[in-house]
Formats: C-alpha cells, sequence, structure tokens
C-alpha cells in the first residue's frame, strides 16, 4: 500500500531501542522518552506494541515526525478522534496510513465521505493521482461495498466518476443512478462500464500466451468463435477457465464434462445452470478432484452430498489442512469473504467439511453450534473456528496448534483465550513452534529457559530471550548478544537498572 515502505524504513535501530519499544513492561516515562529522543529508532518497535499507553498515544499523535504519526495511524489501538485527527495530517503518507488496518473500526460514513471529497481533489505537489489515492482508500477498507455506494452518491462528480468505473461492485439502485447521472461525464463513465462489461471477445481478442490480459478475456463474454478456437487448441488450463464462463452455452459444457482431463471438468463444477442429470455425473465422476469440486454445489441435497465420496485435500485452497508435510501459499478464505450468517447455520451441520469450513469462518456463530464445530472430526473446521470465532475453547486453540502446520499457525497463539498454563511440557518437542510455547508458561522452571535460551533454533531463542521466566542472569548477559539483544531488551522482566543502563548508553553513544 502507499506509505508502507516509507514507514518501514524508519533508521536502522538499535536493537536494544528497538527491544525496548516493544516492552510490554516498559514504563510510560521510557516510551515517552523513546519517542522523544529516537523517534526514527523505534518507530517500528512501537508500531509492533500488542498495547499503547494513552500517554504514548498522545505524543506519537503530536510527535513532529511524520512516521511516528504514521506508526500511530497504523496501530489497532488508534481511538476515533486520534484517528480523525491523522486523516487531515499535513503529510500525506500519514494520512493514508490512517484510511484503514486489520484490527482498526471501521470509518463511518461521514468521514469516508469527507475523505472522498478531499481525495477528489488532492494537492497539485502530491505524487499520486485522484484516482491512485482514491483507490487506495477502497483497498484499505478492504473493497468494502458500503463505499462504493457512497462513492456513487456523492456531491463531487469527479468521485462519482471513479464510481461509475467499477459500477458492478454497487447494488442495481446505483448503478442505475449513475447511467442517469445528471452530468455527462459521469454518464458516460457508466455506459462505458457497462459496454466494456458487456463487450464480446473475439479471437484476436486474446493474447497469445499465458498471461494475466489472457485469464481476463477468458472471463468476459465470449463469442463462439473465440470459444471453437479454445476448444480447438487443447490448452487444458485455458479450457477450465472458460468451463466457468456463464457465457458458455450448453452444448460446449457437455463436451467440456466429457473430457478426458479431470482439471478441465473441475473448472465446470461451481456453474449455477448445471443440470440435475450434469450434478448426478460429476457427482460419480471418477477423478476424486472432481467429485470434491462438485459436493459444495448448491443445486445438491444433503441426501446426495452424503453419497459423494470425496477428499477435502484435493480442494484449492483446502489442502493445506492436511499431512504435517503439506504447506499453503495462502490463507484459503480471506477474512472479508465470512459468510452470512444464515448460510453458516445452514452449512455448519452440512455432511460436507467443506461447507463446514465455510460456516466455521462465522464469527457469531451461536455457541451451540460453536460447541458442535470443536469437536468437528475435520481438522479444517477447527482450525478455521480457532482462528475466527472469539469464543473458541482454549483447548481448541492448542490443540489446533499442536496439529496444524500452515496459515495462521502463530496467530493462534497470540490469541487472548490461548492457554499457558503446563506448556513447559512441550520443551522436547521436536517442532521448533511448539517448543516456542514454552517461553508462554508462567510457570515454567527458569532452568529450562534458560536451556532453550540455546536452542537449535533462532526463533525458540529468540522467545526465551523474551521470557520472563528466563534467570535475571541470563537476561543481562543476552543485552549483549548480536542475535538476542532485541528479544533480550523486549523481555518484560528486565529490571529499572538495565532500561536505565540501556537508555544511558544510548545517550552517550
Amino acid at each position: 500500500m502507499i506509505g508502507d515502505a516509507w514507514l518501514d524504513r524508519c533508521s536502522s535501530p538499535s536493537p536494544l531501542l528497538r527491544g525496548l519499544a516493544g516492552n510490554p513492561a516498559a514504563p510510560v516515562n521510557v516510551l515517552l522518552r523513546l519517542v522523544d529522543s529516537w523517534p526514527e529508532q523505534v518507530c517500528d518497535g512501537l508500531r509492533r506494541r500488542r498495547e499503547l499507553p494513552p500517554p504514548v498515544r498522545d505524543a506519537m499523535l503530536h510527535h513532529p515526525s511524520p512516521r511516528i504519526r504514521g506508526a500511530l495511524a497504523a496501530h489497532p489501538q488508534v481511538d476515533p478522534v486520534a484517528r480523525a485527527k491523522l486523516l487531515a495530517d499535513p503529510v500525506w503518507r500519514v494520512r493514508t496510513r490512517a484510511f484503514g488496518r486489520p484490527g482498526q473500526e471501521p470509518l463511518p460514513d461521514d468521514v469516508l465521505v469527507r475523505l472522498l471529497t478531499e481525495l477528489d481533489g488532492p494537492p497539485s505537489d502530491m505524487p499520486f493521482s485522484r484516482e491512485e489515492l482514491i483507490g487506495e482508500l477502497f483497498e484499505a477498507t478492504r473493497y468494502d461495498r458500503r463505499l462504493f455506494r457512497l462513492a456513487a452518491a456523492h456531491p463531487r462528480p469527479g468521485v462519482r466518476r471513479f464510481a461509475a468505473g467499477s459500477l458492478y461492485w454497487l447494488d442495481e439502485p446505483s448503478r442505475q443512478a449513475l447511467l442517469e447521472d445528471e452530468v455527462p461525464d459521469v454518464r458516460a463513465a457508466a455506459v462505458a462500464s457497462v459496454a466494456h462489461r458487456q463487450q464480446v471477445m473475439e479471437p484476436a481478442d486474446l493474447p497469445d500466451q499465458h498471461c494475466h490480459a489472457f485469464w481476463y478475456v477468458l472471463q468476459r463474454p465470449l463469442s463462439r468463435a473465440l470459444i471453437d478456437q479454445v476448444l480447438a487448441s487443447g490448452d487444458t488450463a485455458a479450457l477450465r477457465v472458460m468451463g466457468e464462463n456463464p457465457s458458455v452455452p450448453p452444448d460446449v459444457i457437455e463436451t467440456l464434462l466429457r473430457h478426458p482431463d479431470p482439471s478441465v471438468r473441475q473448472g465446470v463444477t461451481g456453474r449455477v445452470d448445471l443440470t440435475g442429470d450434469q450434478l448426478v455425473r460429476l457427482a460419480t465422476d471418477p477423478a476424486v478432484e472432481v467429485r470434491t469440486a462438485v459436493s459444495t454445489h448448491p443445486g445438491l441435497t444433503e441426501q446426495q452430498r452424503a453419497g459423494i465420496d470425496i477428499d477435502a485435500t484435493t480442494a484449492p485452497g483446502d489442502g493445506h489442512f492436511g499431512s504435517a508435510d503439506v504447506r499453503c501459499g495462502g490463507i484459503p478464505y480471506p477474512d472479508d469473504a465470512a459468510p452470512e450468517i444464515t448460510d453458516a447455520l445452514r452449512w455448519a451441520r452440512s455432511v460436507n467439511p467443506l461447507l463446514r469450513r465455510r460456516a466455521a469462518r462465522n464469527a457469531e456463530l451461536p455457541a451451540d453450534i460453536v460447541t458442535i464445530l470443536a469437536d468437528d472430526p475435520d481438522l479444517g473446521v477447527r482450525v478455521l473456528l480457532a482462528q475466527h470465532h472469539p469464543a473458541a475453547p482454549p483447548t481448541l486453540l492448542l490443540s489446533c496448534y499442536l496439529e496444524y502446520h500452515c496459515c495462521g499457525r502463530d496467530r493462534l497463539s497470540e490469541l487472548p483465550q490461548f492457554p499457558t498454563e503446563g506448556l513447559a511440557r512441550f520443551a522436547d518437542n521436536p517442532d521448533p513452534a511448539v517448543r516456542r510455547l514454552v517461553a508462554l508458561d508462567p510457570h515454567a522452571a527458569p532452568e529450562l529457559v534458560d536451556r532453550l535460551s540455546a536452542d537449535p533454533d533462532a526463533t525458540v531463542r529468540q522467545a526465551m530471550a523474551s521470557s520472563p521466566r528466563l534467570p535475571a542472569r541470563r537476561v543481562t548477559a543476552l543485552l549483549n548478544h548480536r542475535e538476542l539483544a532485541e528479544a533480550a531488551a523486549a523481555n518484560p522482566a528486565l529490571t529499572v537498572d538495565h532500561i536505565q543502563q540501556i537508555l544511558d548508553r544510548a545517550t552517550a553513544g
């Protein structure tokens, strides 16, 4: 995002100062001194703190360094009043940081409208255009449809023209209003958006090789000539994508359903216009990945789903819930794709684990459903519930952490309900991520933490260096350790005397 690299370019900090800035037990007066005396060195540590005391937030808000203000703008604990001031900051990079970040409350409608007004006429010396800045706001809000609606009804034509370029993100009344807008440029942009959406792609429109434009064309309305060209090409990847296109006629779908390559047949499984006979044929397909893909189709009954032999590890985005050797390439369902509660309640009791996984992502599931899903036989269901529901049982979080090895695993141990008692028993676990849990145990033996501070794995050593159970003499020694100095400075057991020594050394240096 705009400004991210700028904020990350804080001066190369002393590891000790950066560690102190992130130390959860650092006194307010120490944090204020860090902000006042070494702002460029500690801004990254402050940004990553879980808690920012109110006096520190206030000092950051009024600090002359835009990087310190930007660090506050990106922090989940920035309050609405402070964020409103940051949104009017004279430095545009700070303002874009305040647009929105995970963990922050959504901006109210009136603030969004004001922001859109300001971004419609940015200063002449700003290195980004109106379109780029408004686009940044949309990205920061995760393309919230509320923002599209506000933009479509905005009093400034420039903002409405921007919304008209994304006409199909809008509801029907907003689309129609833009198509009938009193300003010719806005109407023209809306009409052009419709025309672009409806333009039928011909063979000449398809690039010669796979690229972003190639796949984009195959998702547009396709002429029969282009469809026949792709069919004749034998390009299985292109055929798979084309099979998802709603403009492809029924006779071609039949052809794709009989294709010898399972990936092509799999590409057809999500179509809403499949007939009952076609669903039955896909549900009994010889390839398990095809059967699995169609098993979530809304046209099937639960009884039909129950009769389909599937393998959830073959589902795109879901396979990483398998063995410990599997590593995922990304989180299967983005945070902004949680299902509606009505769908989640229906899917939660489905015989299909992939539908139950979708349900588990809804943070509003009632307690009785949470209890059921917490004991689900499918690991993916349990992990997604643990990651997304605030009432997920502590025992579930720990069991998922132990069983699961992919996206979001570390986030489980950071949740407030993650259990910490008894984690010392994992000191000799072969998995370094599990050994790291010892640092969270409030009763871990100091000699055990000391031993693990010399663990073969660097992440384990760092975790132990910041553990309050580490003996004081070892904490002191690690303050002079090149690799572990920052973690030791972040140790909440660090004494006031040692903190003062670090500050005095930084002042003298």
